[in-house]
């Protein structure tokens, strides 16, 4: 019981941090929209850069911003129908929605490495703007994301089967 307290803690301490960490993408993307409003409406001369550049940190923010949300309970649900049940028959709902979840990051996780490989096998640079930046650092955001959610997914998976078996989890960190 001990080593699963101790995974269940790692893992809080994980998504935690890169909640925390990768909430600071905004102030670049605010940062990056700024200088091309400004470029663009003052001194009228627009970026090539700007836009797509905040896009990808946009899709870095909010694709490992999930495993955050996750940690914390707050993906979307129907709390009316959930709240109906006791808390032991929440905790098998949780393992229910659980096991789906897990095997629908599995496949995420299978479909997004490939993707980020043959992003990093051609070195893939974006042909959306004159700028031409990489990308294939950016797709490999996937596949850690998608892997990081389904290591948070394991300890709110524990979590559930503990409270549904009867004993009680520790409480988050």
């Amino acid at each position: 019981m001990a080593i699963l307290s101790q995974y269940l803690a790692f893992q809080d301490r994980v998504s935690e941090w890169v909640g925390r960490t990768f909430s600071w993408l905004c102030l670049a993307m605010i940062a990056g929209l700024c200088y091309e409003v400004t470029a663009r409406y003052l001194f009228n001369s627009p970026t090539s850069w700007a836009h797509e550049s905040t896009t990808m940190l946009y899709g870095t923010f909010c694709i490992l911003a999930g495993v955050y949300t996750h940690k914390h309970h707050g993906h979307v649900r129907s709390e009316v129908i959930y709240n109906l049940f006791p808390e032991r028959g929440r905790a098998v709902l949780d393992v229910i929605t659980g096991l789906i979840g897990l095997v629908v990051f599995s496949v995420f996780f299978y479909i997004t490495f490939n993707f980020a490989a043959d992003s990093w096998a051609i070195r893939e640079v974006s042909s959306k703007s004159t700028w031409g930046p990489v990308v294939y650092p950016f797709k490999s955001v996937l596949p850690l994301a998608v892997g990081l959610m389904i290591l948070q997914s394991i300890a709110a998976l524990i979590r559930s089967v503990m409270v549904v078996i009867g004993v009680q989890p520790e409480p988050q960190v």
